[in-house]
């Protein structure tokens, strides 16, 4: 059992919830993040706390020197698709350079194992017929955020290929929402959950982007998968011997208009919306096929569309209401 844990980026909306749940199993976890977006309140207290940015190499090397690591889970990244393209700087140098100064750490240190949080933004989109993804389906990111996610998966590959280290998980991750307890409130959060909160608990604007997709009711159509039951496969994947690459969702799509009446259902109130054209590069339908991650981690997503709501909505201070 790999039982000392390096999360790196677990203070955040992902990685605080990870903790939890590993600390929850047993495992010995140490928590190394540079809090620029994390929240240190929200990071179990059996959890080793280590202040520090995977650009540092000198604070890496302090750190991977004092302490004995079985696995790496890394969810340290930018993920604004928006910025990336606004900011490609930033964004290779975070998130790929990062990521191989952890893998060089990995390789000089001896620990064999990472869990990596990519994206379904590596894959080319298909067109609006064809929206299942499994892993083998063609991969070209049509954005900076996603090909930094692809360039990392690749390092990790090649590391391993090469010996420098044992094994990898790749997790590429769709549409991630809901709250696991922690009651974690991004600050300027871009997420549609979020977004979706603060438009019907406020009564601000909700701009749905395209409504002439060829879906049923014209609004794009997303794989939502709920916090909680990401986490677990993190759980999972720490008892694999296998590297393997995994998707992970639900293989159902709700369309954004869904996700609205969904929380116009579970709170009584109506959203103000307002219809705008598509955005650039945004396709159709974009669906995970998580067949593989059933059958080789024994992983299966088990909360609804109103789990996700409801615990959004708890996060963020609402808390009466009934859900339909």
């Amino acid at each position: 059992m790999n039982t000392n844990v390096l999360v790196i980026g677990g203070a955040g909306y992902i990685g605080s919830s990870c903790v939890k749940e590993l600390v929850k199993n047993g495992y010995n976890v140490s928590v190394l993040d540079n809090f620029s977006t994390g929240q240190i309140e929200k990071v179990d207290e059996k959890a080793k706390l280590i202040h520090g940015d995977i650009l540092d190499i000198p604070g890496l090397e302090k750190i991977f020197q004092e302490n004995a690591f079985d696995s790496i889970i890394h969810f340290a990244a930018k993920k604004a698709v928006g910025e990336s393209e606004e900011n490609p700087e930033l964004y290779f140098q975070n998130n790929v350079i990062g990521t191989l100064n952890i893998l060089s750490m990995m390789n000089t240190y001896k620990v064999p194992n990472i869990i990596f949080s990519s994206t379904a933004a590596v894959y080319k989109p298909k067109n609006e017929d064809n929206a299942i993804y499994t892993e083998d389906s063609e991969v070209d990111p049509i954005n900076v955020y996603g090909r930094t996610k692809y360039m990392c998966e690749l390092m990790i590959k090649d590391f391993q290929r090469l010996g420098k280290i044992k094994q990898y998980t790749i997790f590429r991750y769709f549409n991630v929402a809901g709250d696991t307890g922690l009651k974690f409130q991004e600050k300027n959060a871009q997420n549609v959950f979020p977004l979706l909160t603060n438009a019907i608990l406020n009564g601000t604007e909700f701009t749905v982007f395209g409504d002439d997709y060829a879906t049923p009711d014209g609004s794009g159509v997303r794989d939502y998968i709920h916090l909680q039951d990401l986490v677990q496969a993190h759980v999972l994947a720490l008892k694999s011997e296998t590297s393997a690459i995994y998707n992970l969702g639900t293989k159902n799509g709700y369309s954004v208009k869904e996700l609205i009446q969904s929380f116009e259902n579970a709170t009584g109130k109506k959203m103000n919306v307002k219809i705008a054209e598509r955005r650039k590069g945004d396709p159709a339908i974009v669906i995970a096929d998580p067949a593989s991650a059933h059958e080789n981690l024994k992983w299966q997503a088990t909360h609804s569309l109103t789990d996700m709501v409801k615990s959004t909505l708890e996060a963020y201070g609402y808390f009466s209401g009934e859900l339909v």
